[in-house]
Order: C-alpha cells, then structure tokens, then sequence
C-alpha cells in the first residue's frame, strides 16, 4: 500500500479508499472458516493431525493479515480523520484492539512451531490427539481473547470507509456559518457535490466536498476543494453535539481560508449579532492563525436592518484585520457563487500554488 501514502507528509491518502480495500473479520467468522477446511478421515493419524494444526495456523493468520494494512492506516490518519475518528471511537481502544491482534498473530506462530515438533514426537494416539488438541487450543486461545477487539477494529474500518475523501494537500475553502446560512447551497453551486439542501435548520449533519477547477495564468488548471461542513450554534465545544463536532474538525485540522456566511435574509436562523458571536468564538476557538473571510449571503432577499448591520460589522472586523476580505453574494446563483468562490481562490488561496 505504498501508494496510499503522501510522500513527505506521512499522510494516509484517501483513508476512506484504503479502508474500502480492508476487511476484518470476526473471530466467529475465523473459527467457522478453520473448521470447514479441517481435514477428517484419509489419512494417517499423525499427518491428520499436523494438517489440522497447519490448517488452523494458516487460516488464522491469513484472516488476521489485515491488521498490517489496518496500522498503515491508523497511523497514517490526518489529524483532520483523527478527529472525525475521535467522536465515535476511543483512539486508546483502537491502539489496544490493535494490541491484541498482533500478540494474537506472535503467539499463534509460537505455539505452531511447538507444537509441530510434538506432534511428530508422539509415542501413542491418545498422546497425539492430546497434543493436538492442545496446540489449536492454544492458537485460537489467543485470538478468543481479541473477539471484542475484532469488532471494534471491524466497526472503525466501516466508519472510515464512510468518511469524506478529502485531500489536505489540495487549496481549500472550509465554508461554514450557523444553520440555514445557504452553505450547501453554494458549495452545490460551485461544484458537482450532491449536497443536501432544504428549508429547514441541521439538513447538513456530516462533512461534504466539491472541487472547483480553476485556470491559471499558464493555462494549467488547479483544482480547489471546497467543504461544506455542518451548522454551529453558538456555544462551547464541550456543549456541541457530534455533528458540530465534525465542523469543528474540518476547522481546526485543515488549512485553508475559512469562508463564514452571514444569513441577512428575514428567515434567518439566527440574528446577525449571534452570528457574529458565533464568528468571534470560531476565532478564537477553532481557528487560530487561518484566513479567514464573511461572506453576506442571501442579499438577493435580505432585510435591510440585518444587511446594513451585517456590512457595518464585517467592515470593522476588516479594517481592524480580524479577518481577510468580505463578499456579498445570492449562493442560490450558480454563477455568483461559482465567481465568489473563484475570487477568493485567486486572492487568498493560488498565490501560494
């Protein structure tokens, strides 16, 4: 799986790919599949007996072999998947589940080499069959004790198969807001991303990617990503719930420039002020250190009072350098949000490409 990995950067590329291409069984699934290839009858005792220990060895290792890809992956997770990772999963959990599997796989070779020189060294039958049965004990001992483990690896590898694929090597623009501020609607508007968009607050519960390809000077073509991430509410991180929880990640753990939509039309969710508070504890919470612009969204149908308010602010915050630029754009326009999301591009994001 070499090709999984960024070179320079240490970074798995594409988790949810490589995660798709990994399958951990269970340990019922493991033991049904060891005594369907059993040997029975045929054959002298003593060669039975070493094809049931072979066939015992072979299988468990053979269905346990995940778990070399499955450490690439783990430890080559963006901080941003790690994040992700972290509201369903404990990573100390995931390290121990880990733990086991490969003691498992150490032990079960020990116990192969052993007792393949004891069966051959059996004086009678009974000492044979006792041998025997001891040694494919002992192997799939070792692994009865990693049977929650399994699960557990099982249900992170499904988990990360889901992820967004989002590549951090990419120019990107993180779009967020509070709920309703239209930013399914803009980063449907200037991509192919099939987001989810409807008038009701929270559509948006997990982290959606579109790209936009952009022309340069040279006639090359660069694409950037642009995220749409979940609402936020303006409250504490230990307050926020899981989906908020993955906004934040994409905040915190990705570069880019941050574009903050402000909602001025008469059915916003929340008032400009709140929005703004919002905004104030992205800063300082979340973002630290990253560009980040406003962008006052639904003008084409804004109440006046909140479109003023909204310019007023952002104005100041500008002028005082808290944040980069501010645009005032309708996402529900294609164009207009195709050439918002263009402009700070060029402007803040291709002058480092």
């Amino acid at each position: 799986m070499e090709e999984s990995v960024q070179a320079g950067q240490g970074y798995v590329r594409d988790p949810p790919a490589v995660a798709k291409k990994i399958h951990v069984p269970t340990y019922a699934e493991i033991l049904e599949k060891i005594k369907s290839r059993y040997p029975r009858g045929g054959r002298k005792p003593v060669d039975r007996e070493l094809a049931r220990l072979q066939a015992t060895y072979d299988i468990m290792m053979s269905k346990t072999g995940f778990i070399r890809d499955l450490v690439k992956l783990v430890d080559g997770l963006h901080p941003f998947y790690w994040r992700l990772v972290e509201i369903d999963f404990d990573r100390k959990k995931i390290h121990e589940s880990i733990k086991c599997v490969s003691r498992a796989r150490k032990l079960a070779s020990k116990f192969y080499e052993k007792y393949r020189i004891l069966i051959l060294a059996s004086e009678s039958r009974r000492e044979l069959q006792k041998v025997s049965t001891e040694a494919r004990g002992r192997i799939l001992s070792t692994l009865r004790k990693c049977r929650k483990g399994l699960e557990y690896l099982r249900n992170l590898v499904v988990f990360i198969q889901h992820l967004p694929s989002i590549d951090a090597s990419l120019p990107t623009i993180i779009v967020a807001g509070a709920p309703s501020t239209g930013k399914s609607t803009l980063v449907r508007n200037v991509s192919r991303a099939q987001t989810k968009v409807a008038a009701y607050p929270f559509t948006t519960t997990h982290i959606h990617i579109g790209h936009l390809p952009i022309e340069l000077e040279d006639g090359s073509t660069v694409k950037v990503q642009v995220i749409d991430t979940p609402g936020l509410l303006d409250r504490p991180p230990q307050q926020m719930n899981s989906v908020e929880r993955r906004a934040v990640a994409a905040l915190r753990e990705l570069e880019g420039v941050i574009l903050f939509l402000i909602d001025v039309s008469p059915d916003r969710y929340m008032d400009v002020d709140r929005q703004i508070k919002l905004l104030t504890m992205i800063m300082n919470e979340h973002a630290a250190g990253k560009k980040i612009v406003i962008g006052i969204n639904k003008i084409d149908q804004a109440e006046e009072g909140a479109l003023q308010e909204a310019r007023r602010i952002a104005k100041k915050m500008k002028e005082s350098g808290a944040i980069a630029s501010v645009y005032e754009l309708s996402a529900v326009d294609p164009l207009v949000a195709r050439q918002t999301a263009e402009r700070i591009a060029r402007e803040l994001l291709l002058e480092r490409v």
